[in-house]
């Protein structure tokens, strides 16, 4: 057949794994370069049994993307850019990476449009953002990756390509599906007008109480478009791995271990309008025991510096974690980003702290404070740690959705979590998303051993 042509067939030990260090072996391979290679390939699959376990850049960190002994598609390479000047959109092949697609966006409208959606890892792919529901650093102006999208194209379980646009519903329905449903080939975005004054400021705080009050009091959303906070943990890592990653070196000294920070960016047409924001944010600063003389301040392109530093904090705590995995394999990265609606921001922080020190474990508590639902990293220095970390996980997303929350929004379910979603969710949630895998994939193709499906 020719379409076996595609697929390459590996030996018995053929390890793949995402960020979580969460590993799975293949049996067979494909690297499909264009979207009719993916229908030819989802097709053999399906007439010879064969199930799927598709993958983007392998940022992910639940697991999803690592094979069950069975066949790996690795969409890495179906990538490629095209701007429609008449309504400023870009059609994007699902292998393509965030940085790819903000250097196109940029080029191809001169300079005067760009890709809002930031995720932390530049290297990871639109496909995968999608369907893990991730949000990017300027999520609280522009909202997650999804709500960006105009027109999806996907492969079904039949290899058949359909395209829909925002009104069908069967979109919605792709978004954080985790590749269970069919396989994104391409898809549709808005781009956004380049901000005329861009401004990153970094307030410190002398802990993360402080610092989580002062996110409590800003009530303002006009101009702001990143709202992230770093906890001490995270400075006493930048510390730690300053020598091991290049880009903190190009960071200003850090502050002495035990502080926290906020990270606000802020753009508007004109720099009178910014002026009086951050005015009012050094008043607050003052108010929450900060120093309003001491406040990081870059201004346009400079900013990257500071996202960076973002990125940073991520790539310690994978150090870290690859570190205590190598002592011990059964110790993976654990993250949990929940959100808690009857919990403000000062709430959710004592919250978090709280429960790490009652149950002895050290955790990295940073991101998406502005939404109310920043990362928590649990560093486990053991199996017993890590034991006790994953049943932490399971109290804390239980509560979320026992108070009308949710969690797994943006770390996903995946693999690594999928037993502690099972246990966790509403009873209604876990058969709704049972209905959809039927709906979509009734022979179970796609992601097998993700979110809820064991065989």
């Amino acid at each position: 057949m020719k379409e076996s042509l595609l697929i390459q067939s590996l030996g018995k030990n053929n390890s793949i794994r995402d960020e979580s260090l969460f590993t799975g072996y293949a049996f067979s391979t494909s690297s499909p370069r264009t979207v009719d290679e993916v229908t030819q390939i989802v097709q053999y699959c399906v007439t010879n049994g064969i199930t799927i376990t598709p993958h983007g850049g392998l940022t992910g960190i639940n697991g999803a993307a690592a094979a069950t002994h069975n066949h790996s598609m690795n969409l890495q390479h179906l990538t490629g850019v095209s701007y429609r000047a008449e309504d400023h959109t870009l059609w994007i092949l699902a292998g393509t990476t965030f940085s790819e697609i903000e250097t196109a966006a940029r080029k191809e409208s001169n300079m005067t449009r760009e890709f809002p959606a930031s995720p932390t890892e530049k290297s990871a792919t639109i496909g995968g953002a999608l369907s893990f529901g991730a949000r990017g650093l300027r999520s609280y102006k522009y909202g997650s990756v999804s709500d960006l999208i105009t027109e999806i194209e996907y492969c079904d379980h039949k290899g058949e390509l359909h395209l829909c646009n925002i009104t069908d519903n069967n979109l919605h329905d792709l978004f954080n599906s985790e590749g269970m449903f069919g396989i994104i080939t391409r898809v549709r975005v808005r781009t956004v007008p380049i901000p005329k004054v861009l401004w990153g400021l970094l307030f410190f705080f002398p802990d993360n109480i402080c610092a989580a009050k002062f996110a409590d009091a800003i009530t303002l959303k006009e101009n702001i478009s990143v709202f992230e906070l770093f906890d001490s943990k995270s400075f006493e890592l930048l510390h730690e791995f300053r020598s091991q990653i290049s880009s903190i070196s190009r960071i200003p000294e850090l502050p002495s271990s035990g502080q926290a920070a906020v990270y606000l960016e802020l753009e508007g047409e004109c720099e009178e309008t910014l002026e009086e924001t951050a005015e009012h944010l050094l008043e607050l600063t003052a108010e929450h025991q900060g120093n309003p003389d001491n406040i990081w301040h870059v201004v346009g392109d400079d900013v990257e510096t500071l996202r960076l530093m973002r990125h940073a904090v991520s790539e310690c705590i994978n150090l870290k974690v690859a570190d205590l995995h190598s002592q011990d394999v059964q110790i993976k990265k654990l993250s949990c980003a929940c959100w808690f609606p009857d919990k403000n921001k000062f709430e959710l922080i004592q919250y978090y702290q709280d429960s790490l020190t009652e149950n002895h474990l050290s955790g990295v508590i940073f991101g998406h404070i502005g939404s109310g639902n920043p990362y928590v990293n649990i560093l486990a220095y053991s199996a017993d740690e890590y034991h006790k970390a994953r049943i932490l996980i399971e109290k804390w997303s239980k509560e979320a959705f026992e108070t009308g929350g949710h969690a797994f929004s943006e770390c996903g379910v995946g693999k690594l979590y999928c037993d502690i979603f099972q246990r966790a969710a509403p009873i209604e949630l876990l058969n709704k998303r049972i209905k959809l895998k039927q709906k979509w994939d009734p022979n179970g193709i796609f992601n097998p051993q993700n979110m809820l499906i064991k065989k």
